[in-house]
């Protein structure tokens, strides 16, 4: 009897102690799921105060003018075509109001590529890149302006050596040259002779003698040129000997110039000479007047050097460049400027071309 009471007693604790454990456990689950119940509820607390943090910012951003992505972008595009059609407006005001002011489609083509040097040769347009291998004149687009008689007068920052000149020949015919000095001209530049663009024959200026006499007798410093049309080294050799016999009497202190221009004609004998033998006749001409102790120029259009010369292959020479108007529109180095073929100089009758040299001679 004994022993079974003890029995059940022990029983009763065994169980006893099962249902203590069953309610630990249970207390743990309960104090877990309370506690992972809390952490969400702080979690969607926190997530629902950033959505307003991040509401309130967007609606910030918006009111204050800031734009998503794909907003920017659209906005962005926009302002491009706008700019585009802008552009493009602008580019047909500025090509119209030069053609109506009469300076040419070549000069209008010239203001949409500032960094080439556009000419044109037989209807056709040619583009060549300024190069930075040679010396640009580094002369700003203000730095000349012309005076009340039709003279170009440098007005720029820069201490520069500058004289007025004139070129002559045949065409102006009879010259009185003290007047010609008299009217501001410090130096002449006389045409020698040419060559026939067709025949080649070689001819001298008939008013060569006149005035290269009148010229110095007025006090005037004196140069000369030649008109060629050489085909090959030997005839640009023949033009210099000839040109060199006929100004041995006289004092010449401005350069000895071959005169390098495509006649505009089919029939002309230099019509499909290559710029190689331009190049060579050129250097072969003032390299034998070099050697006869006189200063060598060559004298051409931006044409002469763009397309006949390559301006790179013949910079080692003093350049005479013919250009009408300023600004003027050739950037490479140049000694002498012919500005125009329409000044009025006292002395001579009608039209005669004016010239600024920025060397001294």
């Amino acid at each position: 009897m004994k022993t079974n009471l003890q029995d059940i007693r022990e029983k009763r604790g065994v169980r006893n102690s099962h249902n203590i454990v069953s309610i630990i456990f249970l207390s743990l689950v309960s104090i877990m799921a309370l506690s992972f119940s809390i952490f969400l509820l702080v979690k969607n607390a926190s997530l629902q105060r950033q959505e307003a943090a991040f509401r309130s910012e967007l609606d910030a951003i918006t009111s204050e003018g800031y734009y998503t992505a794909t907003e920017a972008q659209r906005l962005i595009d926009e302002a491009s075509n706008e700019a585009e059609q802008r552009t493009k407006a602008s580019i047909r005001e500025t090509f119209r109001r030069k053609l109506e002011s009469g300076e040419g489609a070549i000069s209008a083509v010239r203001t949409l590529f500032p960094d080439q040097i556009v000419v044109s040769s037989s209807g056709r347009y040619f583009f060549l890149p300024i190069s930075d291998e040679i010396e640009h004149h580094g002369f700003d687009e203000n730095d000349f302006e012309f005076t009340d008689n039709g003279f170009l007068k440098y007005i720029g920052n820069d201490d520069i050596y500058i004289k007025q000149g004139v070129d002559v020949s045949r065409f102006q015919g009879n010259i009185d040259w003290d007047k010609v000095a008299a009217d501001g001209i410090d130096y002449a530049m006389i045409r020698a002779g040419y060559r026939g663009t067709t025949e080649g024959k070689l001819l001298q200026d008939d008013k060569f003698i006149d005035n290269i006499e009148g010229a110095l007798a007025s006090g005037l410093d004196v140069g000369v040129y030649f008109y060629s049309q050489a085909l090959n080294k030997k005839e640009a050799i023949e033009e210099a000997q000839l040109l060199l016999d006929m100004i041995e009497p006289y004092d010449i202190k401005y350069p000895v110039v071959i005169d390098i221009e495509s006649a505009e004609s089919d029939e002309a004998r230099t019509a499909t000479l290559s710029s190689d033998v331009y190049e060579e006749n050129a250097k072969v001409f003032c390299d034998t007047v070099s050697a006869a102790g006189y200063k060598p120029m060559i004298y051409g259009n931006v044409k002469s050097f763009a397309l006949l010369m390559d301006a790179v292959d013949v910079d080692d020479y003093d350049i005479w460049i013919a250009y009408y108007g300023a600004p003027l529109y050739y950037p490479y180095h140049f000694n002498m400027w012919q500005y125009t073929s329409a000044g009025k100089v006292n002395g001579i009758d009608g039209n005669v071309d004016l010239n600024v040299c920025i060397t001294e001679y």
